[in-house]
């Protein structure tokens, strides 16, 4: 009888130690909720060092690559600057541990966003493409898009058959002289050519935009792809 009564002793310890340890298995976080956190952290950095002050954040996405692995996050950070507030977006890469403040306001704008500035359009151009697939320079369309804080560029020669290449990613800087005229200064996520007839999901790189009287009158696009960097400029009438 006195051992069964040790025994149930015991278990009874050995149980409760369980039940106490178990609030800190709970507690554990996942590699990617660790990453966001690094995430989080690294953008209010940086908004702090380019004077803006950090309110909130208002969102944490993810960003995965090929395979579905985790490669990156973004921030939406509330900010404010000069007396206004509005939102930013935060590029965080893993692999750099880098954090990169896209799409900041003019101040005097009122409510924090730049009047001018369209939420998205589309703009067209024609020149001469040289780079990735138009090795000789060539003449070619150029069409850009911007949705938002995303952008779209694509460089093709005329004929159906022609060369042609696309980058895709976010603006990170705009500056404005009017609704139609404007520099943009991107940062490329994806890039793909009728060269390779590949798409990569995953590049990096940067590309600036320059729009004048609602035309693409140049461009210049260098990304870690090899044979993918650009340049284009546009004809002065067409």
């Amino acid at each position: 009888m006195l051992k069964q009564i040790q025994l149930s002793l015991g278990l009874a310890a050995l149980i409760g130690a369980g039940s106490l340890a178990s609030p800190h298995a709970t507690a554990q976080i996942s590699s990617e909720e660790f990453q966001m956190g690094r995430a989080r952290e690294a953008c209010a950095t940086q908004a702090q060092q380019q004077l803006l002050t950090v309110n909130n954040v208002v969102s944490t996405i993810p960003v995965t690559g090929s395979g579905g692995r985790m490669i990156g996050s973004e921030v939406i950070l509330n900010v404010s600057r000069g007396g206004e507030t509005y939102d930013v977006r935060c590029s965080f890469d893993n692999a750099t541990r880098t954090a990169t403040i896209a799409s900041i306001p003019s101040t005097g704008s009122g409510s924090g966003t730049t009047a001018s500035r369209p939420a998205s359009g589309t703009f067209q151009g024609r020149g001469v493409a040289h780079g990735a697939t138009f090795t000789r320079g060539r003449t070619a369309n150029v069409a850009l898009t911007i949705e938002g804080d995303n952008f779209g560029l694509e460089l093709a020669e005329p004929a159906p058959t022609g060369a042609r290449v696309q980058y895709r990613g976010v603006i990170m800087r705009r500056s404005d002289d009017s609704a139609n005229s404007f520099t943009l200064r991107t940062r490329v996520r994806s890039f793909n050519s009728s060269g390779n007839l590949r798409v990569l999901n995953t590049t990096t790189g940067t590309c600036q935009i320059e729009v004048f009287d609602a035309r693409v009158i140049s461009s210049n696009c260098n990304t870690a792809t090899s044979d993918s960097s650009t340049r284009f400029l546009g004809l002065e009438q067409f």
